[in-house]
């Protein structure tokens, strides 16, 4: 009986905080859903697709070589095959497939030493529902994508099979297409150390993998270098204050990210329910604690002592590295842009050192309320999101289909300044609207018999030095270049009263006007006026429906939420 006893506490204690990781996981899974299913294409993604459209994987795969993404090229080729009319479908599906799994991943592997099991739980559900990495629902996804074999180089490691062993170097070798994986490499050796073994033979185990961040790093510098029209980009900072600004405004993330994940939480259901929803599961947390559901944590021995100062040091170490080669560069990741990417490696440091502050607290009850606290916010924080991108594509759609329509009733080619007025509330994560995001679709869809117009918006830094349209060069990818037609026009778009404000749109109501096509082609629900001397004028609208064989024009099409039939298939035979 008591061997029964024990055998059950071990496992017990061997799963331990594994309810953490189902609940992060089904609330991850629940409040992403409404969002696989936006029309709308993120900044850099729009790139991806043009290139595709134009030049085929072929051109695809030159654009990521040159832009030092070699590794890219396999996840979103894959992306675009599986799903060529809807290529960001796909995205979102493998991306939030492939965070699923790195969740689980995640567990298996934290669970394995006696320094991160403790935490394996928590920590789990915290980089489940983490607001600081926000663009798993775009192309982007392929950040998630590479964390799979990275993570799998941890699993592949401890396999009874030789061949599977060794394949793990490698598996790593390709997760570093996503390079800055390598700050990551600080937790492989807290999990490869075991107690009174000695350190050469850590080492000699640690070797294939530390050849295969050797090898990383020399291709990186050599011939997986950025080149063409990416040559030296991101180069090296010669100022140190910039540096040393560009650092702490990486590591600064953490806390304005929190406050973000606060905020925009409760913009979702409001504040008054997001308080109820909050201490509601810090009171669930307690009354259900459990090995399922707790965060066990004593600093009364020398042992858990020392293990508590190694998870300190070894999330502040891969926040350090994580951050270090973007602050070399002058860059750092901002959590109220798109810029979250940027923060995917240095996030794991973050939320270790959370996860250990968590778990330091002595009074187990109160453990368990602050991590149901913490867990609930970053969840509405999520939920935001998904509705935020919701609302985007509806607006931008709405948007791209009106200018669309404009452009199509003038032949006369002219470059276009788009004033969106509140665009931060429109924009998902308050995002600049590019030329891509601008281009992409209108030269897709156009008339080929008229001359190319273009349109930039007046928030972007087109317009202004040294923006290429101010030196008289209009890019539709920011990949070629073309001469600026002379005629400069502005208009003005806003989304209200048409679109409501998304603090006025229900869920439910906002994912049911996001999957309709618009009822025309040349009318939208926002105004779109021409703006003559600071005085709103109607523009007129025309339709055409480009043949269906070019290549994109579904894709496109479907990104406008235009109408059936949104293109001429009759060059087809079809009749």
């Amino acid at each position: 009986m008591k061997a029964g006893s024990d055998a059950a506490t071990a496992r017990s204690h061997a799963r331990l905080g594994i309810g953490y990781v189902w609940l992060a996981m089904a609330i991850a899974v629940v409040t992403s859903l409404p969002a696989l299913f936006a029309r709308e294409v993120f900044g850099d993604d729009w790139t991806v697709y043009y290139i595709y459209w134009t030049q085929d994987v072929a051109g695809l795969s030159r654009v990521l070589w040159e832009s030092a993404h070699a590794g890219f090229a396999i996840p979103m080729t894959l992306y675009v095959v599986l799903l060529h009319d809807m290529p960001d479908v796909a995205a979102r599906f493998a991306g939030l497939g492939c965070h699923v799994v790195n969740g689980i991943l995640l567990y298996s592997i934290l669970s394995r030493s006696s320094h991160t099991k403790r935490i394996a739980g928590f920590f789990t559900a915290l980089y489940l529902l983490s607001p600081f990495y926000a663009i798993r629902l775009t192309q982007n996804a392929v950040y998630d994508f590479f964390l799979v074999f990275y993570l799998l180089s941890y699993e592949l490691s401890y396999s009874k099979v030789r061949a599977l062993r060794w394949a793990a170097p490698f598996s790593l070798l390709f997760s570093l297409s996503l390079e800055t994986l390598i700050a990551l490499e600080p937790l492989r050796v807290v999990l490869a150390r075991s107690a009174g073994e000695r350190w050469t033979r850590t080492l000699v185990r640690l070797a294939p993998f530390w050849l295969a961040v050797a090898a990383m790093i020399v291709l990186r510098l050599t011939i997986l270098g950025k080149s063409g029209h990416y040559a030296g980009q991101y180069s090296f900072a010669p100022d140190i204050a910039v540096i040393r600004q560009a650092l702490a405004n990486h590591l600064m993330a953490f806390p304005s990210g929190l406050e973000y994940a606060y905020f925009q939480g409760f913009a979702f259901l409001g504040y008054r329910l997001s308080t109820v929803v909050i201490l509601a599961a810090m009171v669930v947390f307690v009354l259900l604690s459990s090995a399922a559901s707790s965060t066990p944590w004593r600093l009364k021995t020398h042992a858990s002592t020392r293990s508590a100062l190694i998870l300190f040091l070894l999330g502040a170490a891969m926040a350090l590295l994580g951050a270090a080669p973007y602050a070399l560069a002058g860059l750092y990741g901002d959590v109220t842009r798109g810029e979250t990417r940027l923060l995917f490696p240095s996030q794991f440091g973050i939320l270790i050192l959370v996860a250990a502050l968590v778990q330091s607290i002595t009074v187990q009850r109160e453990r368990a309320a602050a991590a149901g606290g913490v867990i609930a916010i970053f969840a509405l924080s999520m939920a935001h999101d998904s509705k935020w991108l919701l609302y985007d594509g509806l607006v931008t759609s709405d948007m791209q289909r009106q200018v669309r329509a404009a452009l199509l009733a003038d032949p006369e080619p002219k470059v276009v300044k788009l004033q969106v007025p509140d665009s931060h509330i429109i924009s998902f994560r308050s995002r600049c609207l590019g030329a891509s995001d601008m281009n992409v679709a209108q030269a897709t869809l156009r008339d080929e018999s008229r001359a190319r117009s273009f349109v930039y918006t007046d928030y972007c830094g087109d317009f202004t030095p040294p923006g290429e349209v101010s030196r008289g060069r209009c890019s539709i990818s920011y990949l070629e270049f073309l001469p600026c037609p002379p005629r400069l026009e502005t208009w003005r778009y806003r989304a209200a009263p048409g679109i409501p404000p998304p603090d006025k749109m229900g869920l439910f109501e906002l994912l049911g006007a996001v999957l309709e096509d618009a009822p025309s082609a040349i009318e939208g629900r926002g105004e779109l006026m021409q703006l003559k001397d600071g005085t709103p004028t109607p523009l007129a609208r025309a339709e055409y429906r480009p043949p269906c064989r070019r290549s994109g024009v579904r894709g496109a099409a479907w990104l406008l939420a235009l109408p059936s039939p949104a293109c001429d298939e009759s060059e087809l035979g079809v009749q």
